[in-house]
């Protein structure tokens, strides 16, 4: 296999990311960038956000503010409802 020619991605930016449940802040104001073709271990402890932040970049949450960039595009995802 020839890697050379394999699609790095895009990078990924979360610029002043925000989320909210209620009166529970649990990401504020995250800045975050993933560059193209890097690998990202999210740690910390419990509540601290990670689930968040992975259902934030899958597109199953929006945030309360803030943005959430591949490349220069927003990041568009959405969710599918069943029904």
């Amino acid at each position: 296999m020839n890697t050379a020619r394999l699609n790095p991605g895009i990078p990924l930016l979360l610029n002043g990311v925000t989320k909210r449940y209620g009166d529970n802040t649990i990401l504020n104001e995250l800045d975050l960038h993933i560059p193209s073709g890097q690998f990202v271990a999210v740690v910390g402890r419990s509540g601290g956000g990670k689930s968040t932040l992975l259902r934030l970049l899958a597109g199953l949450e929006k945030p309360n503010a803030g943005e959430l960039l591949a490349g220069a595009t927003p990041w568009r995802r959405s969710r599918t409802t069943p029904g």
